[in-house]
C-alpha cells in the first residue's frame, strides 16, 4: 500500500473503515530545507475518518532526522514524534465550517497522495536549532572583552555601568 490514493478507493472502506501503516522515503527533504542533512524513513501510522463531504486523515509520524548543531555545525540526530491531522474536501463547491478553524486541502484530479502532506509536517515540527551533547559538555567560548553567558547568568549579572551605584549605596 502506498500513501496515495483515489477517491473512489477511499471511498470503498467508508463503512469498516481505513487504518494503515507504512515506512516512507521522503529523499526530496533535503531540497524543501537544506537544514534537513538526511531523514530516516519515516513510519507512518494512519486511521481515515470519514464525513459527508471530507475525508480526514489522522496522522502519526515517526522518524529521526540529522540537523546541524547551532554551535559548531556537526551532525545532531533529532528523532520525532508528529501527530497531525489533513483534512481533504471531496466537493470543492461544499460550504465548510469555518468555526473549526481547520485546514482544508482540495482534492486535485480525483487523487491524495499524502508524502506532501507528510513533509510539511515535519518542517513545521522541526526545531529552531539544536545543540550536540559535545557542544553542551565544552567550556564556554568567551574571548577579549566578551563571553558567552547562559539566559539564568544573564538576569544574576549586574551591569558593569551600574556597580558603582552599588559601592554607593553600601556606604
Amino acid at each position: 500500500m502506498t500513501l496515495k490514493w483515489t477517491v473512489p478507493e477511499l471511498l470503498q472502506y467508508k463503512h469498516e473503515g481505513l487504518t494503515f501503516q507504512e515506512k516512507v522515503s521522503l529523499p526530496d527533504m533535503k531540497e524543501i530545507d537544506p537544514e534537513v542533512r538526511s531523514i530516516t524513513p519515516v513510519d507512518v501510522q494512519g486511521v481515515v475518518e470519514y464525513a459527508k463531504q471530507s475525508i480526514t486523515f489522522h496522522l502519526t509520524l515517526v522518524g529521526q532526522m540529522i540537523l546541524p548543531c547551532a554551535i559548531t555545525l556537526e551532525d545532531v540526530e533529532h528523532p520525532f514524534h508528529i501527530h497531525t491531522s489533513e483534512t481533504f474536501l471531496l466537493d470543492s463547491s461544499a460550504e465548510i465550517d469555518e468555526a473549526d478553524h481547520e485546514v482544508v486541502h482540495d482534492v486535485e484530479d480525483n487523487i491524495i497522495d499524502l508524502k506532501p502532506y507528510i513533509a510539511e509536517a515535519i518542517i513545521v515540527e522541526k526545531p529552531m536549532r539544536v545543540v550536540s551533547d559535545k557542544a553542551k559538555q565544552q567550556p564556554k567560548p568567551e574571548g577579549e572583552g566578551w563571553e558567552l553567558v547562559t539566559e539564568e547568568e544573564r538576569k544574576n549579572q549586574i551591569d558593569p555601568r551600574l556597580e558603582k551605584l552599588k559601592k554607593f549605596f553600601n556606604e
